[in-house]
């Protein structure tokens, strides 16, 4: 199984009053759909040290293995959580090896799929 925190964006913005707040793409005038959990930066603390392959294909998408799971993807999914913005975890079996771009004990960089 893998797995993949998908959450909405967020954005600062400048107030006289209130000074920098961070808000929710879906509640501004632009809303915006789910991205990745990097992208979105629901999780900045989150990642540690989890190696970060530099792909030129930008159609590819990063997924949790199991192990990356257990040791980054819960603190992930917890980070978003806790900011309080909306956020998914998907799951899926094993993609085929022809959908692999990269992998490693704790990722897997896949091509989507082609339907």
């Amino acid at each position: 199984m893998i797995y993949r925190v998908v959450g909405e964006s967020s954005e600062w913005v400048w107030s006289e009053e209130s000074g920098a707040m961070e808000v929710s793409l879906i509640l501004s005038p632009r809303p915006g759909r789910l991205m990745g959990a990097f992208n979105a930066r629901l999780a900045d603390g989150a990642w540690g040290d989890l190696p970060m392959p530099m792909l030129s294909n930008p159609r590819v998408r990063f997924w949790f293995t199991e192990r990356g799971w257990r040791a980054y993807g819960l603190l992930v999914a917890a980070d978003a959580r806790a900011s309080g913005r909306t956020f998914r975890v998907l799951r899926r079996k094993n993609p085929s090896r022809s959908m692999v771009e990269y992998r490693d004990d704790w990722q897997v960089a896949l091509l989507p799929d082609r339907d």
